[in-house]
């Protein structure tokens, strides 16, 4: 039984001719004899890969293979005929070389006469992009980090031309180029923002003529566990006692910067927000520094005594009225 032609190529049955044309051709890279000399599973697979081709590439084909089956193409075909570079009556089979195979389905590129791929833009310079995450201090006091990224570079067995004599180069596979992994490092400067990227100039893939694009890596911050960045701002929460809350005091507020000294007034409030200026993200580029924005929470003694209830009394005393009055009943 024949298998089905748009199971041989991979393809969906509503597949545009584009995506025929494309599927054939990854298999043909793959599959043709002489990429793969001496093998007779290849060989045979190529054969059904290139009948499956010569139906589906053909409109009229096409339609009679689906409203027909394989029995409508078998109809067109004169007595001893078969698909294209092959000689079925001879009993054997005569492969379409593959410097002129690739040569028609890329547009005239021969295989003497430079890089089988014969893509156009697809084996020019191209730029690229990669991704790496810093620490939030790295982000803020900038670094030198390394990355490990992959780029298409000029295949050094074949020097971009994609054979040798007239079979593939074996290295890139007829592309001209292969993929080479490279450790680049990456200079982080201060101030780096999450999403903010960095370029570095002449890491993109390279194309046939030795040129290269650039590299453009985006930078993910790793979320602090006590800072929080906005904008150049840095946001904290910094927990004190009810004495320190009703007395005011000078309490220790950390920073980016390190610890330094603040003042609490009387009468703060939990959830009362202070600005400690100068002491955020300095941003080179703009040439201004952010903020420390710290919130204040109240801190409420788990211990439970006779005595705390007492001093708790007192200070309820002092309210000068109920603090929810004014709140709504419910969804009004």
């Amino acid at each position: 039984m024949k298998r089905d032609y748009y199971e041989v190529l991979g393809v969906p049955k509503n597949a545009s001719a584009d995506d025929v044309k494309k599927a054939y051709r990854k298999l043909a890279r793959k599959l043709h004899p002489d990429v793969n000399p001496g093998d007779k599973a290849a060989q045979k697979k190529f054969q059904e890969v290139q009948g499956a081709y010569d139906i589906l590439r053909d409109e009229e084909k096409r339609r009679a293979y689906d409203r027909f089956g394989h029995a409508g193409p078998r109809m067109e075909e004169a007595p001893g005929e078969g698909p294209p570079g092959f000689d079925m009556r001879g009993g054997g089979a005569s492969f379409p070389d593959l410097g002129s195979l690739f040569s028609e389905l890329f547009g005239g590129r021969g295989a003497g006469e430079g890089p089988l791929s014969g893509m156009g833009s697809g084996a020019a310079a191209a730029d690229s992009r990669a991704s790496m995450e810093v620490s939030f201090r790295t982000a803020v006091f900038g670094g030198t980090l390394q990355l490990q990224t992959t780029r298409r570079v000029v295949c050094a067995t074949c020097k971009g031309a994609g054979h040798k004599g007239r079979a593939p180069c074996p290295t890139c596979r007829g592309q001209g180029r292969v993929a080479q992994m490279e450790k680049l490092r990456v200079n982080v400067p201060a101030g780096m923002r999450d999403g903010g990227t960095i370029r570095l100039p002449g890491k993109g893939d390279m194309g046939l003529d030795g040129t290269a694009g650039d590299l453009y890596v985006t930078i993910r911050v790793a979320a602090h566990l006590y800072f929080e960045r906005r904008g150049n701002d840095i946001h904290a929460g910094v927990p004190i006692t009810i004495r320190e809350a009703y007395s005011g005091a000078d309490i220790r507020v950390p920073t980016i910067h390190g610890s330094v000294s603040a003042r609490v007034p009387p009468g703060t409030q939990g959830g009362q927000k202070f600005r400690l200026r100068g002491k955020g993200v300095h941003d080179p580029r703009a040439g201004v520094t952010g903020d420390h924005v710290y919130t204040v929470r109240i801190a409420v003694p788990k211990t439970i005594s006779p005595a705390g209830r007492e001093a708790a009394a007192l200070l309820d005393s002092l309210y000068d009225g109920d603090p929810r009055a004014g709140l709504p009943t419910g969804l009004e």
